[in-house]
């Protein structure tokens, strides 16, 4: 597999960072995953907007090779040269500082890395064992809706996830609020309306979250985990589908988000 940094397409076994790189030293960047499926990038517009929006959180200067169509086409040439162009792919762009200084840094110059692997289609699945997650909370701030490279928190959760044998778990806030899954925004339904976290509860503002909020009537709120006990249905979603967690979701529902990603198949973003 090929991979691309700094503009630069190499293998995989050439790519190497020196120990002073910020990205491993402290965490200083952020990155996107983005789905490609169908001869299409999916959610590519609100990929690339959550993009810069986190370069500026995080003071980056945004690359010349950053705009929108360029960067689009290179992630299609990628996929073409690591031969995924008719299967589903996983993209991970990866942006964070270059080197420079302690925790305060000497220049807002960003390194970054763009990498293409095998994906799975889009799924509908049911994950009934669901936990709570209680040791390490989430909290908002102007970089909690964003994918940060310090991804503790999810670390944390997936690893109590996988000793106590549950298909997920729900991380809280400071002051035990629901916040959203290991890897998806969280959603309920009652009484026919939907309902999921607002980002005040620290979660990320995820895509397919956007689509939902942006096309349907959506309340938002910081809610308690015994919320839950009383939903008619509970699944979260990202970029690779949806998962019901506790009930059944109605068909309406589930026509809904099916049609969100449908319509990212048969659209996508014209380059």
């Amino acid at each position: 597999m090929n991979l691309v940094y700094n503009s630069d397409i190499l293998p995989e076994a050439e790519f190497s960072l020196p120990p002073t790189d910020r990205a491993f030293q402290y965490g200083d960047g952020l990155f996107e995953t983005i789905r490609y499926e169908g001869g299409k990038v999916w959610f590519w517009s609100d990929h690339y907007d959550r993009l810069i929006s986190g370069m500026k959180a995080l003071y980056l200067d945004v690359p010349e090779q950053f705009g929108q169509k360029a960067l689009h086409t290179a992630l299609l040439a990628l996929i073409e040269q690591n031969g995924l162009g008719r299967s589903p792919a996983r993209i991970k762009l990866q942006v964070w500082r270059q080197p420079g200084g302690l925790y305060t840094p000497t220049t807002h110059a960003a390194n970054w890395l763009l990498t293409a692997k095998p994906g799975q289609p889009f799924a509908l699945t049911d994950k009934p064992r669901l936990g709570i997650f209680r040791d390490v909370r989430l909290s908002s701030s102007r970089l909690s809706m964003i994918k940060t490279l310090n991804a503790l928190p999810y670390v944390m959760a997936g690893i109590y996830r996988q000793q106590h044998g549950f298909d997920d778990v729900v991380l809280l806030d400071t002051n035990g609020h629901l916040a959203e899954c290991v890897a998806s925004n969280l959603f309920w339904l009652k009484d026919h309306q939907l309902v999921t976290p607002s980002l005040e509860s620290g979660c990320i503002n995820g895509i397919i979250r956007r689509q939902l909020l942006r096309t349907h009537q959506v309340t938002e709120g910081l809610f308690l985990p015994d919320v839950l006990e009383t939903a008619d249905a509970v699944f979260c979603v990202n970029v690779n589908g949806l998962q019901t967690l506790l009930g059944t979701l109605p068909d309406r529902l589930t026509n809904v988000v099916r049609g969100i990603y449908d319509g990212a198949r048969s659209d996508g973003y014209v380059n």
